[in-house]
């Protein structure tokens, strides 16, 4: 086996038994260099294989450290229930928090758009209508997991808090019941991809590591599309579950 192979399995196998937890700092090049006996380029290519499966990164001024993966699994059913946002609590938040993870977001704009093509499509309005859009990066243990866009009718979110920076106890779903639609069904499309140049850089994703495109249809009980949100979610830190009645 080439050293340098030998090298990132040995550490692969210390990282996946747990014996260098997340944010632990792995040995220098220093070290590696004089434990295996190998040229600087040689213990580098290693640690470079390794930073591309997504298992270390570099962090300036410590070197190379295990990178923490969060993965919280997304209840694709459950974790709409209307008794968690009805009762106040985020859908993020509280599906987290009961995985023993801390989720928050920052918002990167608040604004009137025209609605591209995804979204016209799926909320029945021509191209280019004018819709509210709530960008959003949601982060898991301080590390950059959703890029979420929320597509809204103008109709729906004149004098509402989907406006404001804080939609409230609830969220959006929330909002939209208090302003009289009932909300009914959802509709989800999931595809994986690679990332664009700029959602590597907004996700702060290591090279190789893909997404998952997810378009979420929100319709009322007339049948109408009160939200499109089309998110961009780290596929390192992606896991669905779908648990559901077989239909006849």
């Amino acid at each position: 086996m080439a050293k340098y192979r030998q090298i990132r399995e040995d550490l692969r196998a210390l990282i996946e038994s747990g014996e260098y937890g997340p944010r632990a700092l792995l040995p220098s090049l220093t070290d590696l260099t004089a434990r295996y006996r190998v040229a600087r380029n040689t213990a580098t290519q290693a640690l470079k294989e390794l930073e591309q499966e997504g298992l270390i990164q570099s962090e300036g001024g410590r070197g190379w450290i295990v990178r923490p993966r969060p993965r919280p699994r997304r209840h694709g059913i459950d974790r709409y229930s209307r008794s968690t946002w009805a009762a106040g609590k985020a859908i993020l938040i509280a599906e987290t928090a009961s995985q023993g993870m801390v989720a928050r977001q920052q918002i990167r704009e608040l604004a009137e758009v025209e609605a591209p093509e995804v979204v016209a499509v799926r909320l029945g309005i021509p191209v280019g209508t004018t819709v509210w859009v709530r960008r959003r990066t949601t982060f898991i243990e301080d590390r950059a997991h959703q890029l979420a866009d929320s597509y809204y009718p103008l109709d729906l979110v004149e004098g509402t808090a989907i406006r404001q920076v804080d939609t409230g106890p609830g969220g959006g779903f929330a909002r939209l019941e208090e302003s009289g639609e009932r909300l009914d069904e959802i509709n989800e499309e999931l595809a994986a991809r690679m990332p664009t140049s700029r959602e590597a850089i907004d996700l702060s994703l290591p090279p190789g590591t893909p997404v998952v495109e997810l378009i979420r249809t929100t319709y009322d009980i007339s049948g109408r599309a009160v939200e499109v949100m089309w998110s961009i979610i780290a596929g390192d830190m992606s896991s669905f579950s779908y648990r559901f009645k077989i239909p006849d």
